[in-house]
C-alpha cells in the first residue's frame, strides 16, 4: 500500500466524519425542537432515516452493524463524530485496508477502530470496533 493510498482512505474517513456530523447535529436540533414544542413527528424521523442511508451506502460496507444505526436513530449532543475535536490517524496498513484510529476528547471520549478497505476502486469502512471497559474491541453500529 502507498501513501496515497492510506491518504485516501483517510480523506474517505474524514468526509465520512463531516457528513456523519452534519447529519447527527441537525437531526439533534431538529427532534429537540419538535419535542420542546410537544410533538415527535414521525416525518423527521423518516427524513433523517433517509439521509442516513445515503451516508451509510455510500461509505459503508452493507451488513447488519454497520447500518444498525438505522433500526435506532440514536443523535447525541455532543455527536458522535466530530472531525473538529476527535483525532484521528492511521494505525495500520496492510495490502488492501487501512485501520484508523480514532479517539473521542469531548463526550463520552470513546477509542475506536475504524477498517477500511479498498474494493471495486474505492474505499469502504468495513468495521467499526469500540474499546470496552475490559480492553477488549467490540463491534459498534456505525
Amino acid at each position: 500500500m502507498t501513501d496515497i493510498d492510506s491518504l485516501q482512505a483517510l480523506q474517505c474517513i474524514n468526509e465520512f466524519f463531516i457528513e456523519m456530523n452534519l447529519w447527527e447535529v441537525e437531526f439533534f436540533a431538529e427532534r429537540k425542537n419538535n419535542i420542546a414544542n410537544g410533538g415527535d413527528d414521525p416525518e423527521i424521523k423518516k427524513r433523517y432515516r433517509d439521509k442516513l442511508e445515503e451516508i451509510l451506502n455510500r461509505y459503508a460496507l452493507k451488513d447488519k452493524s454497520n447500518f444498525g444505526r438505522l433500526i435506532d436513530l440514536g443523535c447525541l449532543s455532543p455527536p458522535t463524530y466530530d472531525p473538529q475535536s476527535d483525532v484521528i490517524e492511521i494505525a495500520s496498513t496492510g495490502s488492501d485496508e487501512v485501520i484508523v484510529g480514532l479517539q473521542q476528547t469531548v463526550g463520552v471520549e470513546v477509542t475506536s477502530r475504524i477498517t477500511i478497505i479498498h474494493k471495486a476502486g474505492n474505499w469502504k469502512i468495513k468495521k467499526k470496533e469500540s474499546l470496552g471497559y475490559d480492553d477488549k474491541w467490540k463491534r459498534s453500529p456505525l
